[in-house]
């Protein structure tokens, strides 16, 4: 299993430090400044620093399509809470958001231990700024051939995997964007009342697109948001 080992700590309300290691000779330091201040920096820092390190660092040599494989170590047991949905850190919920969709299905451990880690007197530490160096954000983003760039809603990596039942069903993250990098997907009419539920739904009905594949059964439900990004709200079955 690739384990990837964090331990943060609280350096002011805007900035955390956070260690990281993968193995025993893989390490470093990781100095994170928040965009504004948080009640629990440590905390969101370390969060940052882990998808800074699995998607952006690419620590494994390259980004994880699931979460199965795959261990995190962490020092906040918020973070565990987290994945599980259970935690009372509602602030945080936002940074965690790839534990449920992207990173579904990771092994989660807790240790403070900083065994292994870097030395701050020998290592010279990353800086790293959020919104800059690293994006956070609610969504995970792909870059589709046909729709372009595409976040993907946890709701949407919800619905699609309580209805596949081919592919890879134990890695819904990557069978859902599997599909969405198909070459042949195309835009959809859509019935009227589905409109109406829609408009019922977002408010409006002519920022709505579906997508499919013409021997495939799933429909991908887009939304263009005010700034004109895609956004995969839900995966549903078209019954014909």
């Amino acid at each position: 299993m690739m384990t990837l080992t964090t331990v943060s700590e609280r350096i002011a309300s805007t900035k955390a430090r956070i260690f990281w290691r993968v193995g025993t000779k893989n390490k470093g330091i990781i100095d994170l400044n928040l965009r504004s201040s948080s009640e629990d920096p440590a905390l969101v820092g370390e969060l940052i620093a882990i998808q800074y390190l699995l998607f952006d660092m690419k620590v494994f040599d390259r980004a994880p399509g699931g979460g199965s494989g795959y261990k995190l170590v962490a020092s906040k047991g918020a973070i565990k809470k987290l994945a599980l949905g259970k935690s009372s850190k509602k602030f945080a919920v936002k940074y965690a958001s790839f534990l449920l969709n992207r990173m579904k299905g990771v092994t989660i451990e807790v240790s403070q231990k900083l065994e292994f880690m870097a030395n701050p007197d020998e290592a010279l530490p990353i800086v790293i700024e959020e919104g800059k160096d690293v994006r956070t954000q609610e969504y995970a983003e792909i870059i589709t051939p046909t729709m372009g760039a595409l976040k993907v809603t946890q709701h949407a990596v919800e619905q699609y995997e309580e209805r596949i039942s081919s592919g890879c069903p134990k890695k819904p993250w990557a069978s859902l964007t599997k599909r969405l990098m198909h070459p042949d997907l195309r835009i959809l009419p859509l019935d009227t009342k589905i409109l109406a539920h829609k408009e019922r739904k977002y408010g409006r009905s002519d920022n709505i697109e579906a997508w499919s594949h013409p021997t495939s059964t799933f429909t991908y439900l887009v939304v263009i948001d005010d700034k004109g990004n895609r956004v995969l709200v839900t995966v549903f079955e078209r019954h014909e």
